[in-house]
């Protein structure tokens, strides 16, 4: 039978591959040409209209999720059994993984520097900064910061379930209509400070320590999943996630209007739209997920399983072959799913030999338990 359970955790699963689609159409987006490194010279103008709504939705949809889950594991296994699963799932690949990942990167921007004949205005600027004798940027989480964050949320989680009255949570596991209302108006409002602390699109917080602003925005969603539980037969309903995914379509659609390019911060126009499309988007797609509760076939289950991993090692894969493309005179309709495809069939192709049945598909996967939610 299919559960809840399995339909988030394949949302959780698409959330992961979208992110890797949304890297890999950055080096097309005009928008975002003179900050990226393998910005490729064939662009895309409409592209952005797609990448922008996405990059609102993907990540605060990831946080929601993750939520959700950490409050699942400790009802069944206690905060105990949730640290113990934090440390192997999240801790040891951000450990194990940052270094590496450096190691990648570095190596690739210096094959990228030494080798490409029409850089990108961002590998120029690196190109000349070396050559005049520049130091190194600071070291950053790059797209694993997600995973520190993840930590400091799951440790927010503990104290919070450890200080506040379990009265005073039991209340949220009685849905009303008002407070559900009043709390999908209030989110948002909420939520727009953060925003406007920041330019729009809204940056991803790489910086080694937490920023204010990534707290209060993800750590809102994460905390929003900790308590959705008994809210998802109501989000279920197609009255709900359909009105959800209109108001948040229509504030979508506003939030490209309103940034034809990058603004700074202190927009807080942008930032409204922004925080409207991001918690409705969210409650409009976890509704609907849980509305369709498709069986988990033997395919969605391996791309579940994956997903984890295949964001983890995507991104020196995607840059390395967007570089060796860079010099290609092909059209951005060639370059954009060629990438793609080989990126993802790389990353899946090392899951399935070495990772799945292995000691770090162990770590990664955790244990799987069959559940309703």
């Amino acid at each position: 039978m299919p559960t809840r359970l399995d339909a988030l955790d394949r949302l959780r699963a698409g959330a992961m591959l979208a992110g890797v689609a949304f890297h890999a159409a950055l080096a097309h987006s005009p928008m975002v040409q003179p900050l990226w490194l393998t910005a490729d010279r064939a662009q895309a103008p409409w592209l952005d209209g797609l990448l922008w709504p996405m990059h609102l939705l993907r990540m605060p949809l990831f946080f929601w999720l993750a939520g959700f889950f950490a409050a699942w594991q400790w009802e069944r296994r206690g905060a105990g059994g949730l640290m113990r699963d934090r440390v192997r799932r999240v801790l040891v690949p951000l450990v194990v993984g940052l270094p590496l990942m450096h190691l990648a990167m570095d190596a690739l921007v210096q094959w990228g520097v030494a080798h490409v004949q029409h850089p990108s205005p961002l590998m120029g600027w690196v190109r000349r900064a070396w050559a005049e004798g520049w130091p190194s940027p600071p070291p950053s989480l790059g797209h694993l910061w997600f995973l520190a964050y993840l930590l400091l949320f799951t440790v927010l989680l503990w104290v919070g379930r450890t200080l506040v009255p379990l009265a005073w949570r039991a209340r949220w596991s009685v849905p009303s209509r008002g407070a559900g209302a009043l709390g999908l108006l209030a989110l948002p409002v909420l939520l727009v400070p953060a925003l406007a602390a920041v330019p729009a699109p809204h940056p991803a917080p790489e910086a080694l320590l937490p920023q204010p602003w990534a707290i209060a925005f993800y750590g809102t969603f994460f905390a929003l999943g900790t308590v959705s539980r008994p809210w998802l037969t109501v989000l279920a309903r197609k009255k709900c996630w359909l009105g959800l995914g209109l108001g948040a379509g229509l504030a979508m659609v506003g939030f490209v209007l309103l940034l034809p390019r990058p603004v700074p911060p202190g927009d807080w126009a942008v930032a409204a739209v922004s925080s409207v499309a991001a918690v409705w988007g969210c409650g409009a797609v976890v509704g609907a997920a849980c509305a369709w509760q498709a069986p988990m076939g033997r395919a969605m289950r391996f791309l579940a399983d994956a997903a984890y991993w295949v964001y983890l090692v995507h991104l020196p894969i995607l840059l390395a072959l967007q570089l060796a493309t860079m010099d290609l005179d092909w059209p951005w309709t060639l370059k954009l799913p060629l990438v793609l495809g080989l990126t993802l069939g790389l990353s899946l192709g090392t899951f399935a030999l070495w990772i799945r049945n292995g000691v770090w598909g162990r770590w990664l996967l955790g244990r799987r338990e069959a559940a309703t939610a």
